[in-house]
């Protein structure tokens, strides 16, 4: 016998009882993501409005007010739980390729006109999207500093001498190499060295080095030193207004007279007239909104301001952080400059919650993909279950339908009819029990199973009656034959 009825191709409609399953699953599923939501918004909202774990500062070359200022910045921070790693670097030309390969997070750089950087096209890649503005912290001053013995009394007198133009990845290099030009001095003139913060006091005081250019503020301790000793002066730059016509980046820079000593000699004897940049305080695009805005607050704090001598900032507060930034001011700086832009929702959870939904949407599909595979894999064993019944039953069709070959006496018939009876009504109740009431009712597989069963017993009992009659015949013939 092969079953008119195989296990349907077509998806069944779902049993009642595996409907109300799946509601039930359903209703856990969504009570536990309510309860977990909260902590999934808490989770969320503290990674946003936290400051981060870690932040990378870049102090620029020993000695000088790039590191002074970051070291201070650092402990800043470190009070409000941040753990801070200052990286030393050789200046602002460096600072700004940290920044764009985001190996660190905040850096100083000096204003400095692009055409005078060290490479033809550096200037239009520093003004990308991926370096951001913060503020200005103070003015640093240029300063030509010449040995006191050296006999260096004008610009001319450089000529032939040993001038340290300082590392060239420093913004120094880039300012030195502008008021080269400006004075109609050539490199080749020169002995020139590129010299650090550190060595120049040696090479200074062993007479090693006749005169330096360095982009520093007047507080900077490599000056204190130099200056405030008497091993070095200052000479001011000449024809400095026509400079300042020439670039718009730089600012009017003077040197008090007697501002590192006042006795028993002033230091510088006379005030010393030279040219300045802006100190600007740099970030990445994709640093933190919430430690930029911290920063921020931080550099405008007065007492801040007070403890490290950032006079210029505590006398022109915003205007000045705020004065001809070279780069895009960040928002997270700009919301503190401005807080009319300040908007109910930080724009950084927006980013977030939006990043968030993503996830959520990618998992509900894998979930409605992993629901349709599990179905149809239980669909398929399923069908295998049943398969498994159709063949047992299939083994006794098959040895009843040898029954009628009538090569085994009746005798032999009637107790193997009976087992196999026996056989189809335990295979028939294992599938009762095995299939629910509900796959009985609406699966037409194990429906058509049964019905075969009823139908193959029915059959069994038919040739078990026939045979057991055909056997009575057989004795009232012979007991016939006997009394005749």
């Amino acid at each position: 016998m092969t079953p008119d009825a195989k296990p349907s191709e077509a998806n069944p409609p779902d049993p009642p009882d595996q409907l109300q399953r799946r509601r039930r699953q359903l209703q856990i599923a969504t009570a536990v993501a309510l309860v977990l939501l909260p902590v999934l918004v808490h989770v969320v909202y503290r990674s946003v409005t936290s400051l981060p774990g870690r932040v990378t500062l870049a102090t620029g070359p020993e000695g000088g007010r790039y590191e002074q200022f970051m070291l201070k910045l650092g402990r800043e921070l470190e009070q409000r739980g941040v753990t801070v790693i200052q990286r030393r670097s050789a200046g602002s030309i460096e600072h700004l390729e940290l920044l764009q390969s985001g190996q660190v997070d905040l850096a100083l750089y000096q204003a400095n006109p692009v055409q005078h950087l060290t490479d033809g096209d550096r200037g239009e890649n520093a003004g990308s999207n991926r370096v951001a503005f913060v503020a200005n912290v103070y003015s640093e001053v240029a300063h030509l500093l010449v040995r006191s013995d050296a006999g260096i009394a004008t610009a001319d007198d450089l000529l032939g001498r040993r001038v340290s133009l300082a590392p060239e990845e420093s913004g120094d290099h880039a300012m030195a190499r502008m008021l080269l030009e400006h004075l109609g001095i050539s490199q080749a003139e020169l002995t020139a060295e590129f010299i650090d913060y550190l060595e120049l006091e040696d090479r200074f005081a062993a007479g090693t080095l006749d005169a330096a250019f360095i982009v520093v503020g007047l507080d900077a301790p490599v000056l204190q030193s130099l200056v405030g000793s008497g091993r070095c002066r200052l000479l001011s730059i000449p024809h400095r207004d026509a400079l300042l016509r020439r670039q718009p980046l730089i600012a009017v820079g003077t040197v008090p007279s007697g501002y590192f000593a006042a006795r028993p000699l002033p230091r510088p004897e006379q005030q010393v007239d030279t040219v300045s940049v802006h100190a600007q305080l740099l970030t990445a695009r994709e640093v933190s909104g919430v430690l930029v805005e911290t920063v921020t607050q931080i550099v405008l704090d007065p007492g801040f301001q007070k403890d490290h001598r950032l006079g210029e900032l505590l006398a022109g507060q915003m205007d000045f952080a705020r004065q001809q930034p070279e780069f895009t001011i960040h928002p997270a700086a700009m919301r503190v400059y401005d807080p009319k832009l300040r908007s109910l929702i930080d724009p950084t959870l927006i980013d977030i919650t939006e990043g968030l939904r993503s996830l959520i949407a990618s998992l509900l599909i894998a979930g409605v993909v992993a629901w349709r595979w599990w179905r149809r894999r239980r669909q398929y064993n399923e069908a295998h279950r049943l398969e498994i019944y159709v063949e047992k039953l299939e083994v006794i069709e098959r040895r009843q339908l040898q029954l009628d070959s009538g090569r085994m006496p009746v005798e032999h018939d009637i107790p193997e009819l009976q087992r196999m009876l026996d056989q189809v009504t335990e295979l028939r109740w294992q599938a009762l029990e095995d299939f629910s009431v509900h796959e009985q009712m609406e699966d037409a597989a194990v429906r058509t199973f049964l019905n075969v069963c009823n139908a193959l017993s029915s059959k069994i009992n038919a040739k078990l009656s026939r045979a057991r009659l055909d056997l009575r015949f057989d004795e009232l013939v012979k007991r016939d034959q006997e009394s005749s």
